[in-house]
């Protein structure tokens, strides 16, 4: 019984991952946050990583121990005799045993099926990896996502007044751009005002800036960031992307120069025996849940400006499955 709901818990603990990292790595960015699903994806997904690991520790207390009254019971039926796949009816005849008996004696440790699970750990570590690559990257602050969510255009407008003028400076005293209060006309003749408007050159009266703004909210202003391509965030289609597909050169690279070498090495028993350890599947475990929760706050739209929390996920993500393997291998 555990050691399927073990393998009940993995397999859909290991859908759902995959679903919730494909849905957000095709995630657009004018989508608006809070997603619906996602949320409840992302809390189903560590439900389920971590029944798996509760019911790991049981079945390894049961073997270790034998405290669980089924063990007793079965122990004192059992006999020299072993278990066949077919049973005797008491009529004289023997019957196959039913598909689910069949697939609950299988081991499931062969070599083909060692390395094949393997291989989609790493596959969706990737996707997941592209996945927070991409949340970071399209997903922008809450002023930005509150023009979006109220009806985004993109226009060209001139700047009717400029105020608030800050030159940025590099460390050699170059001027690197210029942040300002601008009052833009847009082509209808309405007016809006940009705070914290980025232009790369000196703003003045009567040049011409790209903006994001919302028609129906007119009081929110406008969003002016010079080289950054703002109309990006009028895509509401979901669909991958280059954005986050960069990203995985590295850790492509790193799973075929050192993950494949060092599980081969490893050999199957070892991964076989780390992935129903339970010390080793609660460490893991933990890894995904603080990823996840990285990403819960800008799945639900409450995150401050700043993709850090997201690198540190990555990076924590990416140094699990190098390090695993290196312990099987070690062990």
């Amino acid at each position: 019984m555990w050691t399927w709901l073990v393998r009940m818990s993995s397999a859909l603990a290991f859908t759902g991952a995959a679903s919730l990292s494909l849905w957000v790595a095709g995630l657009p960015a004018g989508v608006p946050l809070p997603a619906s699903g996602l949320v409840a994806m992302a809390w189903t997904v560590i439900g389920l990583i971590w029944l798996r690991v509760v019911a790991l520790w049981i079945w390894w207390s049961d073997d270790n121990y034998c405290w669980m009254p089924q063990h007793w019971s079965d122990a004192k039926k059992s006999g020299a005799r072993s278990v066949s796949l077919e049973k005797d009816t008491g009529y004289g005849r023997r019957q196959r045993m039913g598909v689910l008996r069949r697939a609950a004696a299988y081991e499931y440790e062969s070599v083909p099926w060692v390395y094949s699970r393997q291989a989609a750990v790493w596959l969706l570590m990737l996707v997941s990896l592209a996945a927070l690559s991409g949340l970071g990257e399209s997903h922008a602050s809450q002023y930005v996502r509150s023009v979006v969510k109220a009806g985004a255009a993109y226009s060209t407008a001139t700047v009717a007044e400029v105020a608030d003028l800050a030159v940025m400076r590099d460390d050699e005293d170059k001027v690197t751009g210029h942040y300002a209060t601008l009052t833009l006309t847009l082509p209808d003749g309405n007016r809006i005002r940009s705070q914290g408007a980025y232009t790369e050159t000196r703003p003045k009266p009567g040049d011409r800036v790209k903006t994001l703004w919302a028609p129906t909210a007119p009081e929110l202003g406008g969003v002016v960031k010079a080289g950054e391509p703002l109309d990006r965030y009028l895509d509401r289609d979901w669909g991958l992307t280059l954005t986050g597909a960069a990203v995985l050169v590295l850790p492509l690279i790193l799973v075929l120069a050192l993950m494949l070498p060092t599980a081969i090495a490893a050999e199957a028993d070892s991964l076989q025996e780390q992935a129903w350890s339970p010390i080793a599947q609660t460490v893991h475990a933990t890894v995904v849940t603080g990823v996840l929760l990285a990403a819960l706050p800008f799945l639900s739209g409450t995150f401050s400006h700043g993709a850090v929390p997201l690198v540190m996920a990555g990076f924590g993500l990416l140094t699990l499955y190098i390090v695993m393997p290196i312990r099987a291998l070690v062990a």
